[in-house]
């Protein structure tokens, strides 16, 4: 049976209650943590900084995580997180070319393992020349920037199209998928072939033993 695995988001998770919230999360039987940083340029807002991921971490330096990056020059925060997240993903979008993405995987991928994100309009087609490299797709499944966001149902056709590359090709990259996750559409997105889910909203706010059941039921 596959592995189901969920990354709550911190989100919108208020600042003086994330580490209260991670220990929650830990202590229920989560083993990954997502965590969303925001340039305010990318994306109009701010989330986490670094300095708290790195607090966290101290406090729970074995847990599973990713940080993704919604910025225009990822590079500043790749530099600080070495050894303090297991996943760096950046933004598709941020780039100018091909060219460019490729010479940031060469540069970071001998420490860090690399994700590549990508919103609701730009296909997943596009990631073609990065999947031998890369460790993790971060599919949108709504326009990020802010939680809440209902589920944008064209997603599951691209879960389902890279699950497919991934399998004829014999690559190793995880597929996580973040926005709008709930207990009503969770198995379908599994079905569909992720093997991560953000779940920010839904479960990081309010954690409880049954709403990390509700996702994971067949």
């Amino acid at each position: 049976m596959k592995t189901k695995l969920i990354s709550p988001s911190l989100l919108n998770v208020s600042k003086n209650q994330r580490l209260k919230t991670s220990k929650t999360l830990f202590n229920l039987g989560i083993k990954w943590i997502h965590y969303d940083y925001m340039d305010a340029k990318f994306v109009p807002n701010t989330a986490i900084q670094v300095s708290e991921i790195k607090k966290i971490h101290k406090k729970f330096p074995n847990q599973i995580s990713d940080i993704h990056i919604m910025a225009y020059n990822p590079e500043v925060i790749m530099e600080q997180i070495f050894n303090v997240v297991t996943y760096a993903t950046f933004h598709y979008e941020v780039f100018e070319n091909a060219s460019k993405i490729k010479d940031f995987i060469k540069k970071y991928k001998s420490k860090i393992k690399i994700g590549i994100a990508i919103n609701p309009n730009t296909s997943e087609e596009v990631l073609l020349p990065f999947l031998s490299e890369i460790d993790l797709v971060l599919i949108m499944s709504v326009f990020p920037g802010k939680g809440g966001q209902s589920f944008i149902e064209s997603s599951y056709k691209k879960i389902a199209n890279l699950a497919k590359i991934r399998q004829e090709n014999n690559y190793k990259f995880l597929i996580q998928v973040d926005g709008g996750i709930k207990d009503f559409n969770a198995k379908q997105v599994f079905d569909s072939g992720a093997d991560v889910i953000v779940s920010g909203t839904y479960l990081a706010v309010k954690p409880t033993k049954q709403k990390i059941l509700s996702l994971v039921r067949d």
